[in-house]
């Protein structure tokens, strides 16, 4: 751990990510409370969130393949520059009298997901590049922590912005914090390893189905696209689309109450890492999945049951929230340490070389399922009470506990 410290260009790119996440939490959050205060329609929101598929879905297969070419840090520079300014441009124009209307929010939406689809594809292997083999662990824990102290400051940052300065002058300083992230990626050096930039577009497509047959080969990698689209499917919708609509529109909760709420699921991101470092050093990563998947099973469940309890005035506002709370926080710190280990398992058995287009690949797929399942459960919350998509979700992460069983005990090995 104090090699990291000491390690100038590991430090850069961890506050680099810190500032960009910390504009991202910022700027969802900030569009949430927006269309769920202007619309009240859960559908709406959930549209929302699931036209992000789009950039996705045309642009997942050559990002990996732009990442993997392009010296990675030239290239996050360039995006995260054109996020920010993207960002604060919208939020100039609001404030010049051009409301931000739903279908205005939707071009924001897409135009910031295309980026993200970009420069995520290069960042992912960034970390191999900047450190030794066997701290990637331990780096990849430790880079997930500024996600939790972003998730703390970020919605409390947001809240404050909306409830005081408004939505527009509160995008205009979160493209600042964008730039300033991008800024710091300048000061970090990198020995990139590229197959030639000058044949990126002859390429292209033959990169990409590398990428394709790399997956096919390897068992882990067919595997794991069995797991993530359920994950996505079942987890996201109902955090992102439930649990918002019902401490919004069914509980009525203040902005603060929900920046509140929103930092304490990020303290337990913080907490995540800390303990994902601990269990990656007894146990190999292939191993932990499967109960953790279990212990979000047992968390939706409970999920359920508070807002069952609510619906019938057998809990009152203020416990209901705050079981929520204890209950939502301890699912995102399994769901954190699920994704460590699966990050792990990522850089450790994929060649740096292709690292780039098998995650675009892995995510194109993972993805796919997040509108579908946020407008399911989006309709279904307008329709029906809330407490069905939480058991749904419950439901779904129980049959995954025994599909992950099944298809990682050929990869899990005993830590030696």
């Amino acid at each position: 751990m104090k090699e990291l410290f000491h390690n100038r260009n590991y430090m850069f790119y961890w506050f680099s990510s810190a500032f960009t996440m910390a504009a991202s939490n910022i700027v969802q959050f900030m569009l949430s409370l927006y269309v769920l205060d202007t619309t009240g329609s859960a559908t709406l929101f959930a549209t929302m969130l699931s036209i992000t598929i789009f950039p996705r879905l045309l642009f997942s297969p050559i990002a990996g393949v732009f990442g993997d070419r392009f010296d990675r840090r030239n290239w996050m520079f360039f995006l995260g520059l054109c996020s920010g300014v993207t960002i604060a441009l919208f939020g100039i124009l609001h404030e010049s009298g051009i409301i931000l209307t739903i279908w205005i929010i939707y071009v924001l939406v897409i135009l910031l997901e295309t980026f993200e689809t970009f420069y995520s594809s290069s960042s992912v292997g960034i970390i191999p590049l900047i450190v030794k083999k066997e701290e990637i662990g331990v780096a990849t824990s430790f880079a997930d922590i500024d996600e939790g102290i972003v998730g703390i400051i970020g919605p409390l940052l947001a809240a404050t912005f909306y409830a005081t300065i408004g939505v527009g002058v509160g995008l205009i300083m979160a493209g600042v914090i964008s730039f300033l992230g991008s800024v710091l990626l300048l000061f970090m050096h990198t020995q990139d390893i590229k197959d030639g930039e000058e044949n990126v577009k002859n390429t292209i497509w033959k990169d990409f189905l590398d990428g394709v047959n790399l997956v096919k080969k390897e068992p882990f990698l067919r595997k794991l696209v069995i797991l993530a689209p359920l994950t996505n499917f079942f987890l996201t919708s109902a955090f992102n689309i439930s649990l918002v609509f019902f401490l919004r529109n069914k509980l009525n909760v203040s902005d603060i109450v929900f920046g509140g709420y929103e930092a304490i699921l990020s303290v337990m991101v913080l907490i995540a890492p800390f303990i994902a470092m601990k269990l990656l050093k007894k146990e190999d990563a292939a191993n932990l999945l499967p109960p953790l998947i279990f212990g979000i099973t047992i968390g939706f469940t409970v999920l359920a049951t508070i807002v069952i309890f609510n619906y019938f005035q057998i809990l009152g506002q203020l416990s209901t929230i705050i079981i929520l709370c204890i209950a939502s926080g301890i699912i995102v710190a399994i769901i954190e340490i699920m994704n460590i280990a699966s990050s792990v398992m990522f850089k450790t058995l994929v060649s740096i070389k292709f690292l780039g287009r098998v995650i675009s690949i892995v995510n194109l797929l993972a993805t796919i399922s997040i509108p579908l399942g946020q407008m399911i459960y989006g309709i279904m919350n307008d329709f029906y009470p809330i407490y069905w998509t939480l058991i749904l979700s419950a439901g779904g992460f129980f049959l995954m506990y025994f599909l992950s069983a099944s298809i990682l005990k050929d990869i899990a090995k005993p830590k030696e």
